[in-house]
């Protein structure tokens, strides 16, 4: 199959940090199978499933998959140690790989973990992924890459689009409650 990257590419929707995904995952995987070759598509198709199953990539040093996978074992690496220190237990029997993150990184993770409300840590957490994701963009234009950064990014709008449904579904559901006491 020919390479139209840059075709497929400059179709997709700008994504920005918090706004409603402007397309499903899967919608973004069906366009993508007419673009792009095989083994490409094959990388898309298991960006979700990077930290569960790594073993579905084969890649070298310098791949921005093993990248990604590196910088999310970091990030609940660090994660850990906060909880674990919070409940008083050692954290070393807890974390996942040998990744240590330097200490801006921790600081900035410790400060998210004081946060008083969960769902506000949640977003400052995204916030921080969405940050490296463009970090890890810089200089990929049209390739897999560029693709696979996308596919991250719009993984993580649909997630907050499944979060503020939610909270949409419980506002009305108590509301509902709330009348049916009431009648």
């Amino acid at each position: 199959m020919p390479n139209y990257h840059p075709y497929f590419i400059s179709s997709l929707p700008f994504l920005q940090f918090g706004m409603k995904a402007p397309l499903e995952f899967k919608r973004f995987l069906e366009l993508a199978s007419d673009s792009i070759p095989k083994s490409e598509l094959t990388i898309l198709e298991n960006c979700a499933d990077i930290i569960e199953e790594p073993q579905k990539y084969k890649y070298n040093k310098k791949n921005i998959v093993k990248i990604w996978r590196d910088f999310e074992f970091m990030l609940r690496n660090e994660l850990v140690k906060v909880r674990a220190k919070r409940l008083h237990k050692d954290a070393v029997s807890f974390l996942r790989s040998g990744l240590d993150a330097g200490p801006l990184f921790a600081h900035a993770i410790g400060e998210i973990a004081r946060q008083p409300h969960p769902l506000e840590a949640e977003r400052l957490l995204d916030m921080l992924r969405w940050n490296k994701l463009d970090e890890l963009c810089f200089g990929h234009y049209f390739d897999i890459e560029f693709l696979f950064v996308y596919a991250q990014k719009l993984l993580i709008l649909e997630r907050w689009d499944n979060i503020r449904s939610a909270q949409k579904q419980k506002l009305l559901n108590s509301v509902l409650e709330e009348t049916a006491r009431q009648a």
